[in-house]
């Protein structure tokens, strides 16, 4: 399925697609898999028309329902944040990411979507990135609900070297391990480990975060090749895509189908709802929008997302309606038989009968980013209420404007000054972050407070091993 051939779909009035006959009521506690690519831009995958062979991703798309209005925010962190708590990120704390040298992480109040569905009957496990804080121990991932945790703390990390500049960081279970091996074929080879070692009824809820496509860009070279070779390769805007970035692409659809053929083996397949987006904007510009991440311009943050469980979601549709990354934790929890009570009110809503194509998006408003939060690397304030989209002092039409060109904030004052007033509003809302400050151990060698106190014997040398490692000492210094 080609995105362009929906793409004049996107601002019509709001198309609904049914399944054949689709389950009256959703069913209960289906097996649940989210993958998360990173820094993905919309225009390099097959399934949107890219240049990027993703054939696993492609038939994944096809077997479900396409979402052309998906929000998230324009970097990581807040959008990781978003999708686990289902609340804003200028509530649960993350509206700056979490750095590299830095002790502040997500709101430790917060209560996760995997504390939610353990508390529901399911084993959770994160394989990959958090990235909602790297440093103590009520920040890391199996302090936050998960029974499981193999990968990243941060962010940034070589694919090969598993290391942050002069910092390693690389993790099974709160602990500091070495594995040689490229990350994304690493992830997948947990996941299969996962799988077939399970021996339990019990429903699961397996989060998987790829560091692909981010920066630094690295992949296996026959793939660089394959791509290099293609002269004048380019994504839907006619720029030319590197060959790195679709490397890593493609490296990571390959290991979503062998992960995929491990819960077929297992004959849990179709069991499984599966979740697939992305986290932020590609780094360069998302055709059609504007702009990319780091921006509250379309480009930044609306990005490819599609739901897969025949069945139980139309297949080979698309639906659009506005839904935000906060709709997954209450459609997703609701869907697992788990309790929505909690102290924290939820930004995010139910849209399981969007996702069935039963009902319109209920959602008309999605608020991207507010001024005055953290360093201010969310982009420039921006919110959308229906068509309307204010961004700094621009307002734009969506529905005549999808790529943002067009400043009609003179032309309409009091959609303007409305807009401006919820913003205003909602900045009294905010709930203070942790303080972004530096680690204080010195020195530092592995993320994690407690790993970095009692690191393993082989860390140091294998630090001092790696290329530029006196320069980077020097650095730390």
């Amino acid at each position: 399925m080609n995105f362009f051939l929906h793409i004049a779909l996107l601002f019509a009035p709001l198309v609904v697609l049914h399944a054949a006959d689709p389950p009256k009521t959703p069913p209960k506690k289906p097996n649940i898999v989210v993958f998360l690519a990173d820094d993905m831009n919309r225009d390099y995958p097959g399934f949107n028309g890219g240049p990027c062979e993703t054939p696993n991703l492609d038939q994944l798309a096809k077997e479900g329902t396409c979402l052309t209005q998906f929000y998230v925010h324009s970097v990581c962190s807040p959008t990781r944040a978003a999708f686990l708590t289902g609340r804003y990120p200028f509530r649960n704390g993350m509206e700056e990411r979490s750095h590299g040298n830095d002790t502040a992480g997500m709101l430790s109040d917060e209560r996760t979507l995997a504390q939610a569905l353990k508390q529901a009957g399911y084993d959770t496990a994160l394989i990959g990135k958090w990235h909602l804080g790297n440093w103590y121990q009520r920040q890391l991932p199996l302090q936050r609900g998960f029974d499981h945790h193999y990968g990243l703390y941060g962010a940034l990390i070589s694919y090969n070297g598993k290391t942050r500049g002069q910092w390693y960081d690389w993790h099974r279970d709160g602990e500091t391990i070495r594995e040689d091996g490229y990350t994304t074929d690493l992830f997948a080879g947990e996941f299969e480990r996962l799988m077939a070692a399970r021996n339990t009824d019990r429903p699961f809820f397996y989060y998987v975060a790829f560091n692909a496509m981010h920066s630094p860009y690295d992949a296996p070279s026959a793939l660089v090749e394959k791509y290099r070779k293609r002269a004048g390769t380019a994504s839907g805007a006619g720029k030319k895509a590197s060959a790195q970035e679709l490397a890593t692409l493609d490296s990571m659809d390959t290991a979503i189908g062998r992960m995929i053929a491990a819960m077929k083996a297992k004959g849990v397949l179709e069991k499984t709802l599966i979740i697939f987006f992305n986290d932020n904007g590609g780094s360069n510009e998302n055709p059609p929008f504007r702009s990319g991440k780091g921006s509250t311009y379309e480009g930044g943050v609306r990005v490819p997302c599609f739901i897969r469980w025949p069945g139980h979601v139309p297949t080979d549709k698309t639906v659009d309606g506005m839904v935000h990354v906060t709709d997954l934790y209450p459609t997703l929890l609701n869907l697992a038989g788990g309790s929505l009570e909690q102290p924290l009110p939820l930004d995010g809503m139910d849209m399981w009968d969007v996702f069935t194509g039963r009902k319109p998006s209920p959602r008309t408003e999605v608020v991207h980013n507010l001024p005055g939060g953290g360093t201010g690397e969310m982009g420039e304030m921006s919110i959308c209420q229906g068509s309307w989209k204010l961004v700094g002092k621009a307002l734009y039409d969506l529905s005549n404007d999808p790529g943002e060109t067009t400043d009609l904030a003179a032309k309409n004052p009091d959609i303007y000054k409305k807009l401006n007033a919820r913003i205003q509003q909602l900045v009294a809302e905010r709930r203070p972050p942790e303080k972004h400050m530096n680690i204080p151990d010195k020195p530092l060698l592995v993320f994690g407070e407690h790993e970095n106190a009692h690191p393993p014997a082989w860390l140091q040398p294998y630090l001092d091993s790696l290329p530029g490692a006196a320069k980077a000492k020097t650095q730390q210094k």
